[in-house]
């Protein structure tokens, strides 16, 4: 046999190692950043559904012999190998993708029953001698490292496609090595889509397959067990195919993983069928202290548990740094058209949007949450309702008044508000329509904050509308210089907070110059501090926060205050 070492240097990866969990590296920027400019972008957990008919799954099949004057002579130099050597070529020939090479060694030496009934040319009919479903007769396709990586782990992880369908043909199985990584968990994280495809459709082929026999006549022998491939299963260090793929930074990998039925929206936000809040947690909090009840969250939606203080330099209230939020999220009803005929039908808020993240932690540092204590606070368009209750639950305001429009989106903020202990702040939700003035709550406010509002230029006039009537006018004399004020470190009087992506948002320019037109002075326009962006999960758990916010580290958020003067 060739030896492939002495031609081509190393480049398979041998075991994989856990990632630093903070490393900015892994973001997907292949799935996210700034949308176009007419469209109100997706929510991070949104997953957008291939509507095209589905086509069926096919096995693999072992494609061609390049050169049958080479093989002839490869499959006497196999019949030379003795049992390490076999391993260990077939090893180092599925790494390097020589295809007719791990063919030979194969023929000769992983031969079972089917092979004397199909001629092994490298044609169609090879896809035909796959065995029972567990294969047992073909030991050496599927035999093992010291690392128990398999050679399809190694053709998968650098791509070799011939190799990989060569591999499947024969019988190899798609099993997890020491430290928990699949093939299809190389393949993602190296960015291979077209081996993640491969792979993802032979097991699927497989399973169906499967399921037509087991409901065929019961005299025949019929494989069991085969099942399809879970871009979700997690290895070793928590991380899934799907969030390797995300790492790696290619959009068609990420395509491929989202468009499987394992990564279906039931199962990223409301069908994972665990309890996202520890018992042990839920214990204080009221709402959620029965465990039925949280059982009836997983089946509804997912229940996230954040620590917004979590990275920041907080030391001035020891007991507020260990307090967390704790937010209920929906699937988005119709997400092929969330926002509906009228504002009311809008359910995007049932979902949450990577930018309410970032004003959490903004009204959570000890900077912002000081400006707030004792103060009354109005969220506009609050969905889940992540920053208000954030402000309640770390800087002690006098009151919190949560606002949404659609019904659904309502009765979440209320039950979100039910899940976190109050503090003595005075909590309501309130149902505001910001072109209907009658719906606006009485009591002004000393703070008004919203989060990535601003999507069209015909909204700019009705958040103007709500903001100067919700909010609160400066006492004494007014000021009459209407201009930027950016870095003025008076936080004396009303102001309105905002967050937003970084370019992008059409309107966003019309309504900063319709404030400074309408009595406000913005006083701050500056980039979120990378801090804002990091994982804001109280668990740490990576993998969460990939696959419902991969949007937070790959996208630049702007903070603005507008005072009111």
């Amino acid at each position: 046999m060739t030896n492939p070492k002495s031609k081509v240097p190393p480049k398979g990866p041998t075991k994989k190692k856990k990632k630093n969990a903070n490393n900015p590296n892994a973001s997907p920027n292949s799935s996210s950043g700034n949308k176009p400019q007419q469209a109100k972008p997706t929510p991070a957990s949104i997953h957008t559904t291939n509507t095209q008919p589905k086509r069926k799954a096919q096995r693999a099949r072992a494609p061609p012999i390049q050169s049958q004057e080479e093989y002839a002579d490869l499959l006497l130099a196999a019949q030379s190998l003795d049992e390490q050597e076999r391993v260990s070529e077939l090893m180092e020939c599925a790494r390097y993708g020589e295809v007719d090479a791990v063919r030979a060694i194969l023929q000769v030496w992983d031969a079972t029953d089917d092979d004397t009934t199909h001629k092994d040319d490298g044609g169609s009919d090879r896809a035909d001698a796959t065995d029972d479903a567990g294969h047992a007769e073909r030991k050496l396709v599927n035999s093992t490292d010291s690392t128990g990586t398999t050679p399809l782990h190694k053709a998968a992880a650098n791509g070799h496609l011939s190799a990989v369908s060569l591999l499947l043909s024969r019988g190899a199985l798609h099993t997890r090595n020491e430290s928990g990584n699949t093939p299809l968990h190389w393949a993602a994280g190296a960015g291979k889509a077209e081996v993640c495809f491969l792979l993802l459709d032979h097991f699927d082929a497989l399973s169906n397959e499967c399921a037509e026999e087991s409901s065929a006549s019961s005299t025949r022998v019929t494989r069991t067990g085969v099942k399809p491939l879970d871009v979700l299963q997690k290895n070793s260090f928590g991380r899934s195919a799907l969030t390797e793929g995300f790492a790696s930074g290619d959009t068609k990998t990420v395509e491929v993983l989202l468009n499987h039925d394992s990564a279906e929206e039931e199962r990223l936000i409301g069908g994972l069928n665990r309890q996202e809040v520890d018992t042990e947690e839920c214990d204080n909090h009221s709402a959620v202290a029965d465990s039925q009840d949280s059982k009836e969250d997983s089946k509804n939606g997912i229940i996230h548990e954040f620590d917004f203080r979590k990275g920041l330099e907080c030391d001035h209230d020891e007991k507020d740094n260990d307090k967390s939020v704790i937010i209920r999220e929906l699937p988005i009803a119709h997400p092929d058209n969330p926002f509906g005929q009228t504002p009311s039908d809008d359910t995007t808020g049932l979902s949450i949007w990577c930018a309410s993240l970032v004003m959490a932690r903004w009204l959570s540092s000890p900077a912002m949450s000081s400006r707030l204590c004792n103060k009354h606070i109005l969220e506009l368009g609050a969905g889940c309702a992540v920053p208000s209750l954030a402000a309640m639950t770390y800087a002690h305001p006098a009151s919190v008044t949560i606002s949404d429009l659609n019904p659904d989106t309502m009765e979440n903020i209320r039950y979100n508000i039910g899940l976190n202990p109050t503090n003595n702040c005075e909590v309501k939700a309130c149902s505001i329509d910001w072109e209907d003035q009658q719906t606006y709550p009485d009591k002004k406010m000393d703070f008004v904050i919203c989060s990535d509002c601003i999507y069209q230029k015909e909204i700019v006039p009705f958040l103007k509308k709500v903001v100067m009537g919700t909010l609160k006018k400066p006492s004494g004399e007014a000021q009459t210089n209407n201009d930027d004020n950016i870095g003025d470190d008076n936080d004396s009087g009303p102001s309105f907070l905002y967050v937003a992506p970084e370019g992008g948002r059409d309107g966003l320019p019309e309504f900063i110059s319709a404030m400074k037109s309408h009595g406000f002075t913005r006083v701050l326009e500056e980039v979120a501090p990378e801090s804002y962006r990091e994982n804001p999960l109280k668990s740490g758990d990576e993998e969460d926060c990939f696959l419902h916010f991969h949007e937070l580290v790959s996208t630049t958020y702007v903070l603005y205050e507008f005072r009111r003067c």
